[in-house]
């Protein structure tokens, strides 16, 4: 593990200071998501700049987020900051939980289902949801970043 050098406490001031920098003017805070195991230390930027984070679907935001990552060292997801932009974050698990769910069902019935590709945090939501509902196993299939991710019966 590498040396964290940012806390989580700090992660707030430091993106509003790294925002600021770039001329934006945002405020941040830390904001519960409703579902902590899924989605922890949710971190809301706001503000009258803050949708130029969101635009290009989250593209700047998710640089944001890897630098906030790096800044902090950390790789235990209990302690990793997570930012948000206009609950685009927060929709995204809703929407990923609501999915697990229509697969689970569709597992029920057909046996197994797979999704289409998905990046690492919703194979990851997809998992932590469907580990929560006994009689399911869940399994990434593919290489790369983006994969599939197959709900089978047991």
């Amino acid at each position: 593990m590498r040396k964290a050098s940012l806390s989580l406490d700090q992660v707030p001031e430091a993106v509003g200071r790294w925002c600021s920098h770039l001329g934006l003017q945002v405020t941040t805070a830390t904001v519960p998501s409703g579902d902590e195991e899924l989605f922890p230390n949710r971190i809301v930027i706001d503000g009258p700049d803050a949708h130029w984070l969101a635009a290009n679907k989250g593209m700047a935001l998710d640089a944001l987020q890897f630098l906030v990552h790096e800044a902090q060292g950390e790789r235990e997801e209990h302690r990793q900051a997570y930012l948000d932009v206009q609950s685009f974050r927060l929709f995204r698990m809703k929407e990923i939980v609501a999915m697990a769910q229509f697969a689970a069902e569709k597992a029920r019935s057909l046996g197994s289902y797979t999704f289409a590709s998905l990046s690492p945090r919703e194979r990851r939501w997809v998992h932590l949801v469907l580990a929560r509902e006994p009689g399911f196993t869940t399994e990434s299939e593919g290489t790369g970043t983006f994969k599939a991710l197959k709900v089978s019966r047991v």
